[in-house]
């Protein structure tokens, strides 16, 4: 399989032809479904900003069977392949999560996977209308990415734009508005790998491409220990990783 150039808009095309089944993927979808274990119910609209190719969003429709799932993205060709999914259920828009085109108290659950840090988002903003298009009592979940001393060149092929600290997102969200329930880092199995990954990427050693290039059964092994991680999250939260996640909810 021919890896993909090193511009954001080539590397993002070939994550949505190809990447479902990475181990990353897959590994933060199952993180994301434990955070919101405990939320059985939406009972309303679920919003997914920045949905991608409508992997999670498909996930999260057969989930939350009776709840009406909404996928939006500001990429055409993230919505292209979203259309493509054979069983993709609800609603696709394209839209920009700092105006969100959904009238206001009309969303039980809003997720943001990656999407309020990249480059050119106004998290501020974005929370403020996420807020407002949410119900009273309507939840959160957010994740963005950790340390900003490890932004870098992997960054700029994703189109991350800024990495956070704990202290400033927990201040954002809580300035917005919402009243945090749970904050945990993720991806801490595999920190230190990815820390010498992102080292050896600054100092040219290796390529972002190069993470692609891994055998069938590495990637499935690797997939294994997110699975693992994920499931320690029903328990614990984690002291550290490459990711936070944060699940906040509107006050009644």
């Amino acid at each position: 399989m021919e890896t993909p150039k090193s511009d954001t808009a080539n590397l993002l095309n070939y994550l949505y032809n190809h990447l479902s089944d990475h181990w990353w993927t897959v590994g933060m979808r199952a993180t994301a479904h434990t955070i919101l274990s405990n939320n059985t119910s939406a009972n309303g609209t679920i919003l997914e900003v920045g949905c991608g190719n409508g992997a999670y969003l498909c996930e999260l429709s057969e989930k939350y069977i009776s709840d009406p799932t909404i996928g939006m993205d500001i990429n055409t060709q993230a919505l292209e392949h979203a259309k493509n999914i054979d069983n993709i259920q609800g609603s696709l828009l394209q839209g920009n999560f700092h105006h969100l085109p959904l009238a206001k108290n009309s969303v039980a659950l809003s997720v943001g996977l990656d999407a309020f840090d990249q480059t050119h988002a106004n998290l501020k903003i974005a929370l403020s209308e996420i807020f407002r298009t949410l119900i009273k009592d309507g939840l959160l979940l957010i994740r963005v990415s950790a340390h900003p001393w490890l932004l870098g060149q992997h960054d700029q092929s994703f189109g991350t734009g800024r990495r956070y600290t704990k202290n400033e997102i927990c201040e954002d969200i809580t300035k917005a508005g919402f009243q945090i329930e749970r904050f945990t880092y993720a991806n801490c199995i595999m920190l230190l790998p990815a820390i010498i990954t992102r080292i050896a990427i600054n100092l040219r050693l290796a390529t972002v491409e190069n993470q692609f290039e891994i055998p069938n059964i590495l990637n499935i092994l690797l997939t294994k220990i997110l699975l693992l991680e994920a499931s320690l999250l029903k328990l614990i939260n984690l002291p550290a990783g490459l990711s936070i996640y944060i699940l906040a909810r509107k006050p009644k």
